[in-house]
């Protein structure tokens, strides 16, 4: 596709600061003058609210049911928003991509060349910024936030029959995820970022790979 916008990717596992990130990136990029728009999983309008309302019966589902929903997803948005959008000139941050349902679904033992097909019209992201941090700092965020009561099955990879434990098997999992996204991202030339460090760094970090790729659309403020 011939267009003069951007598709920025932000990619990593739950409560790693995706959203926290694409938002502080969001607004940087509007403080240079830059239009902007946000895309990611479970957010088309089609099946956006039926995702994420009934996450608990779509993670029962076998792998290529939930492939399928999520790549419809997706392909929704890219059809009614994002294409149009690179068209336009926008940057478009993307609070995930295609990485993630791929990822997800082949440590589970989906057909990843299968899954892969499923986005073969995706537009190639200009950037893909992988987010990291290990299992027991992601469950210490968890438990700070007082949110451990919302940590799904799935989420926690309890379907994989880790461990009987909810804790254990989510710590076993995020290895499983942190492997698989090393691997795609040193086989795509993905930066990988730490986010044990204070949320400015990460950002600032972010920034010193995003900047090169919009420089030619950033507004200088004197």
């Amino acid at each position: 596709m011939g267009s003069s916008g951007k598709l920025i990717v932000i990619e990593g596992p739950d409560h790693v600061g995706r959203s926290l990130h694409a938002r502080l990136l969001a607004e940087r990029l509007e403080a240079h003058g830059v239009a902007v728009s946000t895309i990611g999983l479970a957010r088309s309008q089609l099946l956006g609210e039926l995702i994420k309302s009934h996450s608990n019966e779509l993670h029962q589902l076998n792998w290529r049911t939930r492939s399928l929903l999520y790549a419809t997803d997706l392909n929704d948005q890219i059809i009614h928003e994002l294409e149009t959008l690179l068209e336009a000139g926008f940057v478009v941050i993307a609070d995930r991509y295609t990485l993630t349902p791929i990822i997800r679904e082949k440590i589970r033992g989906g057909n990843t060349r299968w899954i892969e097909g499923l986005y073969n019209q995706a537009p190639m992201p200009d950037l893909t910024i992988v987010l990291h941090a290990g299992g027991r700092r992601l469950l210490n965020r968890i438990i700070h936030s007082n949110d451990l009561a919302s940590l799904n099955g799935f989420e926690a990879g309890m379907d994989l029959n880790i461990s009987p434990s909810v804790t254990k098997s989510f710590l076993e999992y995020q290895k499983l995820l942190k492997a698989a996204f090393a691997e795609y991202a040193e086989e795509m030339n993905m930066p990988i970022i730490p986010t044990k460090q204070s949320v400015e760094q990460v950002h600032k970090e972010i920034w010193s790979h995003v900047k090169p790729i919009v420089a030619d659309v950033l507004q200088v403020f004197k």
